[in-house]
């Protein structure tokens, strides 16, 4: 399984009908911890994620930035209430931390 959407019925549902592997979890802390799971294990190439989940999950995402590992990408969803904004806010950070400079908001 290169490829997989972690999340509950509605988001898996939606991506299963586009052909994405899903795993169903109830909420996000399984959601959170079904990633790390996956993750070590090493197969995976590609996650879609919530960004509550995200959130959840930023220090195992940073550690695997800091150590080189380029996979999986985690590809960061809004959920069903909406977006939070937080991977813009993520974003603007990095860029900050790799110009040097803060950028204005």
């Amino acid at each position: 399984m290169d490829m997989v959407m972690i999340g509950d019925k509605y988001l898996a549902g939606g991506f299963r009908l586009i052909g994405i592997n899903t795993i169903e979890v109830p909420n996000d802390d399984v959601a959170a911890k079904k990633v790390k799971d996956l993750v070590f294990e090493g197969k995976l190439k590609i996650v879609f994620i919530t960004e509550k989940v995200a959130l959840k999950l930023k220090d195992l995402r940073e550690d695997l930035i800091k150590t080189r590992k380029f996979y999986p990408v985690f590809v960061i969803i809004p959920d069903l209430e909406g977006a939070l904004n937080e991977r813009i806010r993520e974003l603007r950070q990095l860029v900050n931390q790799a110009v040097g400079v803060k950028l204005g908001d």
